[in-house]
């Protein structure tokens, strides 16, 4: 890593592109240079040349020019975001659907039969890892509860918990998703019209899944969010890890860099301090084990051919994912109680 960046452009030198010049997450403005030439690997929604900065106070990283305007809407024109929700089940035989099934209803839904509860005893004694379950519900509190999913998309999220009885509500950037959920009785409030007085202490549990990386103020946002909480609330929220094994492997070629959608991705401590800022009393964190896997294996992908036999060698030789270094920060962070 290098600290001087006068390597890099002073100024922007492409239409719809302006210079980001501090932390997004502690204001520091020193920065060392992260990773140049960056490219839109992953979606193809624009050409250009991206760098990201790392903070020298709290390690957090930076899209140094980032899009705005029409260039930022571009950017979203084939993202994942955009396709179906489904609201889907998982796999696996048919045993496993339906203890899973048992478990989700123990577990989540406002009603459950005995032979749920039955199951959710039997999986609480035999100590099994229902982690990547809660991970897929974002660990909400049972039904009946009021959740607002922040940055829904398509509403895949929202349709996970609409037949568990829970009160649901979303918001969405994206003017073309906004109308995707009224049929389904789903109310998804604009993000660009909502004030900050919309909702106050109204929710129960509120969701951020891979939505604070592309925000230009996230401190606001988890501030914002806060106020919409209920005393002793909840606040799921997961981001790419600045701190992440991945990106100290892969470089530029790294899925959680995502240029240049991805504006500021958190360290560890940068994301602790900032929730603790935004009023949180307390949280915990979650190594979500599914992510590294895909994650890797689409890095890898985005990878010249020619380094791919290097990397995979790195790949078999990396250390186990701890709280640091984990690819995702995973948390669910509570409100104090009144």
């Amino acid at each position: 890593m290098a600290s001087d960046l006068s390597s890099l452009a002073q100024s922007p030198s492409e239409e719809g592109i302006e210079l980001a010049s501090s932390c997004l997450f502690c204001g520091n403005d020193e920065f060392e240079v992260e990773a140049q030439d960056v490219r839109d690997f992953f979606f193809k929604c624009d050409d250009g040349h991206f760098d990201y900065l790392r903070c020298t106070a709290c390690s957090a990283i930076l899209l140094r020019n980032r899009p705005v305007g029409e260039r930022l809407l571009r950017a979203y024109a084939s993202y994942y975001t955009h396709g179906e929700a489904t609201g889907g089940g998982g796999g696996g035989s048919a045993a496993k659907r339906f203890i899973r099934s048992a478990y989700v209803r123990n577990r989540y839904a406002a009603a459950s039969g005995i032979i749920d509860r039955l199951i959710g005893t039997a999986l609480r004694a035999a100590s099994y890892d229902t982690s990547g379950i809660d991970e897929q519900f974002r660990f909400a509190p049972k039904a009946p509860a009021k959740v607002l999913d922040y940055g829904c998309g398509s509403g895949e999220y929202l349709l996970r918990l609409h037949p568990l009885g829970h009160d649901l509500a979303g918001a969405e950037y994206d003017p073309q998703l906004i109308g995707s959920m009224a049929g389904r009785g789903i109310a998804i409030a604009d993000v660009a019209t909502l004030e900050e007085s919309h909702w106050q202490s109204e929710f129960d549990h509120i969701t951020l899944a891979h939505v604070l990386e592309h925000v230009p103020d996230p401190a606001a946002l988890l501030r914002r969010l806060h106020g919409w909480l209920k005393p002793g609330g909840t606040l799921y929220l997961e981001v790419p890890n600045a701190d992440a094994t991945g990106l100290a492997m892969f470089g530029r070629y790294w899925r959680g860099l995502e240029a240049p959608r991805h504006f500021a991705l958190p360290s560890q401590p940068a994301l602790t301090r900032a929730l603790e800022a935004a009023g949180f009393a307390s949280w915990t964190q979650h190594i979500n084990t599914c992510a590294r896997g895909w994650v890797w294996a689409e890095s890898l992908e985005a990878t010249p051919v020619e380094d791919r036999a290097a990397l995979q060698a790195k790949m078999a030789a990396a250390p186990p994912e701890t709280r640091a270094n984990a690819e995702f920060l995973t948390f669910v962070a509570r409100k104090p109680d009144a």
